[in-house]
C-alpha cells in the first residue's frame, strides 16, 4: 500500500516574559500558535473522519495540464501546510445528444444549472458519453448510438478540464469519429482521461497540477463491446483488466510522481446497489494506492463506502441525459472534493435533478455520502 499516514498534531508551546523592572516595564505575553491537521487518522472502514474547517475556493488560474511527468518532489513527503487543498469537481454520465443538443441549438448552455459551482472549483472532470464528430458511422449491433456536432465543445471547453472516455458509447461510430473526437479536444485544450490514439495513450493517466498537488486521473471501461479498446496500433478506450489497471494506479506514483491518484471507472448493472465485482476491484485499488474510487454508467446513484478512509462512490448516476423511463434516472451527483498531498480531505454531493430535455438543475448538497 503506497499511501501515507496522518500526522499527529503539532505540539503546543507558550512562554510568557514577566516583568524585570517593577516601576519601568510592563510584562510581556507570548502566545505561541497551535497547528493540527484538518483530520485525523482513520484506522478502519468504519470509523468516521472529522470535518475540516471549510476554506473558500481560490480564484481559478490556468495551469497547464499534460500526461507527461515534471521533476517533482518524493511523493511520501508530506506538506499539508504548504500544499492545496484544492477543489475537484466530478460529474457522472454526459450525454449531449437529442434533448441536450436542441438546447445548445438555439444558444442555451446545458451546463448553466451548475455553472456556479464548476466556476469555484480548481478541477473539473466528467464522463463524456458521445462521440464529438461528424465522421464515422453507427455500429450495426448497438440499438443506442450518439454522436454530437462539435459545437458542443464550446460548452464542454467552458467548464470542463478534462473529460472521460472509457464508456461503452465512446466507439459508437467507429475509430474514424473517436480519432476525430480525439483531435478535437486536443485542439480545444480538453484533457482526456481513458482514451487516447494507442493503448499506451489510454492507460496513460491525465495529470494536472493546481496549488502544488499534482493529481492523477485515470479512465477504465468494462461494459461491452470490447471492441472499441485501443490496442497498440488502434485508437481506443482503456480496458478495465484488473492487473493492467493495478499497475497503471502504481505508476502514477512511482512513474508520473502524483500526489493523488483517483480511476473513474464504468462499470456495474442498473441497479441501485454495486456488485460483487465492482466492490472487490474498488478495494483492489485503493489497496494499490487510489485515494478514491468513482464509479458510473449504472444511470443512477448507487450506495457509497470507506475502505481503509478513503471513499467509494460506485455510481454517480447521469448528470446531462435524457431518454429514461424512470424518475431514479433524473437524479445524480456532482462530487465536491478537497485534496491535498495525503488525499480526500472533504467531500460534499450536490445532487442534480435532470430536466425532461436532459439538463440539470442544482438542489440540496449533502455531507460525504461515503460516511453513512
Amino acid at each position: 500500500m503506497m499511501r501515507r499516514s496522518h500526522s499527529a498534531a503539532l505540539a503546543t508551546s507558550a512562554m510568557k516574559a514577566r516583568a524585570l523592572f517593577a516601576a519601568l516595564a510592563y510584562g510581556l505575553l507570548l502566545l505561541a500558535c497551535m497547528a493540527q491537521p484538518l483530520f485525523a487518522a482513520e484506522t478502519s472502514p468504519t470509523q468516521a473522519t472529522a470535518k475540516p474547517a471549510h476554506v473558500p475556493a481560490a480564484k481559478k488560474h490556468k495551469d497547464k495540464a499534460h500526461h507527461t511527468s515534471n521533476k517533482q518532489a518524493n511523493v511520501s513527503a508530506r506538506r499539508p501546510d504548504t500544499a492545496g487543498p484544492l477543489s475537484l469537481v466530478v460529474v457522472g454520465d454526459i450525454m449531449l445528444e437529442d434533448g441536450p443538443m436542441d438546447a445548445m441549438r438555439k444558444g442555451q448552455d446545458p451546463f448553466a444549472g451548475f455553472a456556479r459551482l464548476f466556476a469555484g472549483a480548481d478541477i473539473r472532470i466528467g464522463n463524456l458519453e458521445c462521440v464529438v464528430a461528424t465522421t464515422g458511422s453507427p455500429e450495426d449491433d448497438k440499438p443506442n448510438v450518439f454522436r454530437v456536432h462539435p459545437r458542443a465543445l464550446k460548452y464542454i471547453k467552458r467548464h470542463f478540464d478534462a473529460v472521460g472516455l472509457a464508456n461503452n458509447h465512446s466507439g459508437d461510430y467507429g475509430h474514424e469519429a473517436f480519432a476525430q473526437m480525439l483531435g478535437l479536444l486536443k485542439h480545444n485544450k480538453i484533457g482526456v482521461y481513458g482514451g487516447g490514439m494507442n493503448l499506451s495513450e489510454a492507460h496513460t493517466p491525465w495529470i494536472i497540477e493546481r496549488k502544488g498537488v499534482r493529481v492523477a486521473i485515470l479512465g477504465y471501461n468494462e461494459f461491452q463491446p470490447r471492441s472499441f479498446e485501443a490496442d497498440t496500433d488502434r485508437p481506443g478506450v482503456a480496458w478495465s483488466e484488473d492487473s493492467q489497471v493495478l499497475r497503471d494506479i502504481r505508476a502514477a506514483r512511482t512513474i508520473h510522481k502524483a500526489d493523488v491518484v483517483i480511476p473513474v471507472m464504468h462499470w456495474g448493472w442498473e441497479d441501485p446497489i454495486a456488485n460483487d465485482r465492482q466492490r472487490q476491484l474498488a478495494r483492489l485499488m485503493i489497496d494499490a494506492g487510489a485515494d478514491a474510487v468513482i464509479g458510473g454508467h449504472p444511470h443512477q446513484l448507487q450506495d457509497t463506502e470507506r475502505y481503509k478512509g478513503k471513499p467509494i462512490f460506485y455510481s454517480l448516476g447521469n448528470f446531462v441525459f435524457d431518454g429514461f423511463p424512470l424518475p431514479i434516472n433524473y437524479i445524480g451527483w456532482a462530487l465536491r472534493m478537497e485534496l491535498d498531498k495525503n488525499g480526500v480531505q472533504k467531500v460534499e454531493a450536490h445532487v442534480s435533478h435532470i430536466g425532461p430535455t436532459g439538463l440539470p438543475k442544482p438542489g440540496k448538497v449533502l455531507a460525504d455520502p461515503s460516511l453513512k
